[in-house]
């Protein structure tokens, strides 16, 4: 009896470390020879949260880090962001906001404005107005001296002013010098459009030409705001030229737009695809706007400089 349990307990020893030995070759194998995957990342991608979503009250964490260079590089997509409440919230002729979104944080921004009556256009989401103050110091600070023209504008606003120049125009034409509704970024409490005396405090092109506006252009990112309808890319955007109308995205995301020169459509990997004659303007009062004759001009090169 007692050599029979001897030999049982031989054979489970025996089996334990055959076991183990064969644990160990699997934990092995798996750690030196770990499966490729070929899953590849189509874009547009669907729709994400991004930075600082808030969506009914409710603050919707980031899907995006907060390197953005760590998701960023040459044909990778960032998340599409339509979420109505986020400030990458992309708003255009193509993405639309719903009629019933209105911010929940909207406060007058203390600005100098070019009109001095009450009014929902000086208004703007909270953290953009905040921002947009301290823009405005900084610019007082290098005797850059704004005003603000037009800020929030709601879904009910908009459709006022887009019905009222269809009886006008008729469609084809109002959609050339107004957004659907739905469409302008007004709507979002984080775009408004700036002007300066050299331009008359008008919504013009020539702006884009002034030591106003280039001082915008220029310094606009560091405050989290972009030129949202830059020069040369009307056919991305679906929207003219608009060197006054700036939109908040956050500082991370402005700066990255700035120094590698693209447009919220062109982070999103998506594009209006509209032709030059079908893009419009997105203001309230289309008639006053100033078109630039000839086009804005460049900044010369070093090279041209000197061939002067």
């Amino acid at each position: 009896m007692k050599h029979i349990n001897l030999y049982i307990l031989i054979v489970l020893l025996l089996g334990t470390g055959i076991c183990a030995v064969l644990y160990s070759c699997g934990i092995s194998q798996n750690v030196t020879t770990p499966r490729q995957s070929t899953a590849s990342t189509p874009y547009p991608v669907t729709t994400s949260p991004a930075v600082g979503a808030v969506s009914s009250g409710i603050i919707i964490p980031s899907l995006l880090p907060d390197d953005l260079t760590t998701i960023q590089e040459p044909m990778e997509a960032v998340p599409l962001d339509t979420i109505p409440g986020s400030i990458t919230v992309l708003v255009n002729r193509k993405y639309l906001l719903p009629s019933s979104y209105t911010p929940t944080d909207l406060i007058e921004t203390k600005i100098r404005f070019n009109f001095n009556y009450s009014s929902d256009k000086r208004k703007l989401r909270k953290e953009a107005a905040k921002s947009l103050e301290k823009m405005f110091k900084a610019a007082e600070k290098k005797k850059i001296i704004l005003y603000g023209v037009s800020g929030y504008r709601s879904y009910a606003r908009q459709k006022q002013i887009y019905d009222l120049n269809v009886a006008r125009r008729g469609k084809s034409a109002t959609d050339t010098v107004s957004a659907r509704p739905g469409s302008s970024e007004h709507q979002t409490g984080l775009t408004i459009d700036i002007s300066a005396q050299s331009v008359g405090c008008q919504l013009s092109q020539a702006f884009g030409d002034t030591k106003e506006g280039k001082w915008v252009a220029k310094n606009a990112h560091k405050y989290g705001y972009i030129v949202r309808y830059p020069d040369g890319k009307s056919k991305i955007t679906g929207y003219h030229y608009e060197p006054w109308h700036i939109r908040y995205v956050g500082i991370p995301v402005a700066t990255y737009l700035y120094k590698n020169k693209l447009t919220l459509e062109e982070y999103y990997h998506v594009s209006c695809n509209e032709n030059e004659e079908d893009t419009g303007v997105d203001v309230e009062e289309p008639d006053k706007v100033k078109f630039a004759t000839p086009k804005p001009k460049k900044s010369k090169t070093k090279k041209q400089k000197k061939e002067d």
